[in-house]
């Protein structure tokens, strides 16, 4: 591991590694194809409005460090760090970097996902996801934030960075103000000049770290900003075609990310590389909120996301249907305990009243899942179809559970239990104290 990179302050590191990661580079050492999701045409006109031959999403995130062993305090001796005790470090399962990634045509734009948006079905953070799911994990969650589905992952080692960086040959970036800081805890020196500056892998780690401004982290991230347009201009300059062959970038490639994207993918971006724009960069709407423990988290909602990914993306938002005034009983047939208090919270999170769902536990059900409405209710039962991907089945009566009357009921069968439930939630949790 570099010696600067420390777990509190790695993720800005990161976030410029990620930038060069989705500009078409991350599939050049992987075998396996994916399958590409099929947009329905409410869901085209939002994230790409033009009708663009060549659409693709990604969500790429950064995997931090953890500390292995205890590190002392550097004791300076001129801008040289001595400690008595290193310390050691080991990859860990947060991403305290997440992107949502959408190119269409020849634009790429790029949208933060805080780290700590709260995931109330986990009763987790967003960025807790990879560790307990791993990358598929991660990019169901992000889908479930965003409201599209996502083609590819890709997760990458903050190493990669600069090694990507250097196999370049390094960036000219136009440093917006002098810099100087020395940090303690990472053990080393920043210090750079205002005006064009052509920096290294390990400089250009130390100038998307620097945080020591009035906006603090806002300047950061406009840092980051001017380095990935950087880097994308040196890797046109270079002829992407060429650097594809450079045994230490591919070398690089293979040793920091995890993917899914496919050389097929990447034949198709390369040929455009040379038009390829960072169009737009922007970080997704959230609200803080405290927990009933006092820990601040982030929340998100439906209906704010979906206008900014309008406003972002150029398109179209949907119509969003408010849920219709009836009770709706998720019976849980899975056999997998819990699973009914994932879907009721999953729900809660999309804007459904909580006092508008009930649950119960059943026996299990060989079936599918389904929807149960009476005719009264028959219409109402189009939300939770459409939500839930789910049949529905008019019954005359439903059940009375709690004192509370079920206008619709949805029952979760053998084919719910796919999806982890309260078991899942609580390893995660126990992922999170580890």
């Amino acid at each position: 591991m570099k010696r600067f990179i420390t777990p509190d302050n790695s993720r800005w590191a990161q976030l410029a590694g990620l930038v060069l990661a989705i500009i078409g580079l991350c599939g050049f050492w992987l075998t396996r194809d994916v399958e590409r999701v099929t947009l329905t045409p409410e869901q085209q006109a939002l994230v790409n409005p033009a009708g663009e031959d060549f659409h693709a999403s990604f969500v790429v995130a950064g995997r931090d460090y953890d500390i292995d062993s205890y590190a002392s305090p550097c004791e300076w001796d001129g801008d040289t760090c001595v400690r008595e005790h290193a310390g050691t470090f080991r990859l860990g399962g947060r991403t305290d970097t997440i992107l949502y990634v959408n190119i269409a045509g020849d634009d790429l734009s790029l949208i933060a996902i805080p780290r700590d948006v709260w995931l109330p079905q986990w009763k987790a953070r967003i960025n807790s996801m990879y560790g307990y799911q791993r990358a598929e994990g991660l990019k169901r969650s992000v889908e479930e934030i965003v409201g599209v589905p996502i083609d590819y992952y890709a997760i990458i080692n903050i190493d990669i960075f600069e090694d990507l960086v250097d196999a370049v040959g390094g960036v000219e970036v136009n440093i917006p103000y002098d810099m100087y800081y020395r940090d303690n805890a990472a053990g080393l020196v920043i210090d750079f000049d205002e005006g064009p500056t052509h920096l290294s892998g390990s400089d250009a780690a130390k100038f998307v770290r620097y945080r020591n401004t009035r906006r603090a982290d806002y300047d950061r991230i406009d840092n980051v900003k001017r380095l990935a347009y950087a880097l994308l201009a040196r890797v046109k300059e270079l002829n992407v075609r060429a650097v594809g062959t450079v045994p230490a970038l591919v070398d690089s490639f293979f040793k920091d990310v995890e993917t899914n994207a496919s050389p097929a993918l990447v034949r198709q971006i390369l040929p455009r590389l040379a038009r390829l724009r960072i169009a737009r960069t922007a970080t997704l709407p959230t609200e803080e909120i405290v927990l009933e423990d006092g820990s601040q988290v982030l929340e998100y909602r439906p209906e704010a996301v979906e206008q900014f990914l309008a406003s972002t993306l150029g398109g179209t938002p949907r119509a969003l249907v408010e849920p219709p005034a009836a009770t709706l009983l998720i019976t849980n047939r899975s056999g997998e305990e819990g699973l009914e208090t994932w879907y009721r919270e999953r729900l809660i999170t999309l804007g459904v009243p909580e006092e508008r769902v009930i649950t119960r536990s059943a026996s299990t059900d060989p079936g599918p899942s389904r929807l149960l409405a009476t005719g009264r209710h028959w219409r109402d039962a189009d939300f939770y179809s459409a939500l839930l991907s789910a049949g529905k089945v008019q019954m005359d009566s439903l059940p009375i559970v709690g004192r509370q009357q079920a206008d619709l009921e949805f029952v979760l069968g053998h084919d719910a239990a796919a999806i982890p439930g309260r078991n899942g939630a609580a390893a995660l949790a126990e992922t999170q104290r580890e």
